[in-house]
């Protein structure tokens, strides 16, 4: 199957690294030489996938001629106003990440709300995308849930510098920023007040989150920058909680990430995240914005290392049954086919 992937963006951000992810599962391994994949960017932010696209043999180009593919795989919301034009030379699936943000994104585009119509198939990664964000633009029956995966290598790495031992460390994983509950978290470690409890965000900075601390929260609240796939992986072994109180998001790609490598989650109880996390199971859950009920959260799995144990037990088993990389490939895979007029 020839695939055309269209994307603003080749940063290392959810929908991005998303598409990086499922391609690199499409043309390696057992799907070598099944597929032949061009990237089409945007040229939006930098091209920092360029070099990772470049080393599974995906090329990354400016221009494209749709009628050259099978199917033209739109990724994000981003991408709206080109599935239309798309549209009218090949078959489109368009994957949509964004949450409730996304549908402000529409909104103020008029170009986009046809795009729905448009697709051969629109992919959700979350069922409460269709049920409650984007549903007054579902006009067809051309939607479905293919769920988002993940796959940290677990080679065992190194403890990472910035955690000294003794300490319970909390990760929160992701943009810090305001959308994605950093403030949350940081308040909640401030009222357990507690020295032994350590907090670290990997992820680019949001300039809306630029708290002061104080010395004594300097020396145990580290912001740690964008880090690369190796890097994190060594975040998730050495911490001892995930922290996700997000306002508005789906699974995020931070707590697929957790439940995989055995790391117990605290989040909020946002519709998306409903889906996979159920409290007291496979994770943890407050009310979004509540910071009492993360504070509680954090301190239980500070105090409790039979729950965290339990938890992480039952994560691991929901990655394995419904997160793999495999099973998000075939899914996604099977509606490009379908949609390309294709059968393999």
């Amino acid at each position: 199957m020839r695939i055309l992937a269209v994307s603003g963006n080749l940063d290392y951000s959810g929908s991005s690294l998303a598409l990086f992810r499922f391609l690199k599962a499409a043309v390696t391994g057992e799907m070598a030489d099944r597929h032949q994949v061009d990237v089409l960017w945007a040229q939006r932010g930098p091209p920092s996938l360029k070099d990772d696209y470049a080393a599974i043999g995906i090329p990354v180009v400016l221009d494209a001629a749709a009628s050259a593919y099978d199917v033209i795989l739109c990724n994000s919301i981003l991408t709206g106003p080109l599935v239309q034009r798309c549209a009218a030379r090949r078959p489109v699936v368009w994957w949509i990440h964004e949450p409730r943000f996304g549908a402000d994104m529409v909104r103020k585009n008029p170009a986009v709300p046809d795009a729905f119509a448009a697709a051969a198939a629109i992919v959700f990664p979350t069922r409460w995308q269709a049920a409650e964000v984007y549903r007054e633009w579902l006009t067809r029956d051309n939607w479905m849930v293919v769920e988002n995966s993940v796959a940290v290598d677990p080679t065992p790495r190194p403890r990472p510098a910035d955690m000294p031992a003794g300490q319970f460390t909390i990760l929160q994983l992701g943009a810090a920023e305001l959308r994605k509950g950093a403030d949350l978290t940081l308040k909640a470690v401030r009222r357990m007040a507690d020295p032994r409890v350590r907090l670290i965000y990997v992820g680019p900075r949001h300039p809306n989150f630029m708290p002061k601390l104080t010395d004594d929260e300097a020396s145990r609240i580290h912001f740690a920058g964008a880090k690369n796939e190796s890097q994190v992986a060594a975040y998730l072994q050495h911490c001892d909680a995930l922290s996700c109180p997000t306002r508005d998001d789906l699974v995020a790609l931070a707590i697929l990430e957790a439940l995989q490598a055995g790391l117990p989650v605290a989040t909020s109880d946002l519709g998306s995240i409903l889906e996979t996390i159920r409290h007291e199971w496979n994770g943890l859950l407050s009310p979004v914005g509540d910071v009492e009920g993360l504070t509680t959260n954090l301190a239980r799995l500070r105090d409790d290392a039979e729950l965290s144990r339990h938890l992480a037990t039952n994560g691991q088993a929901t990655h394995r049954e419904r997160h793999t990389v495999e099973r998000h490939r075939d899914g996604l895979l099977r509606v490009l086919e379908q949609a390309a007029g294709l059968s393999w």
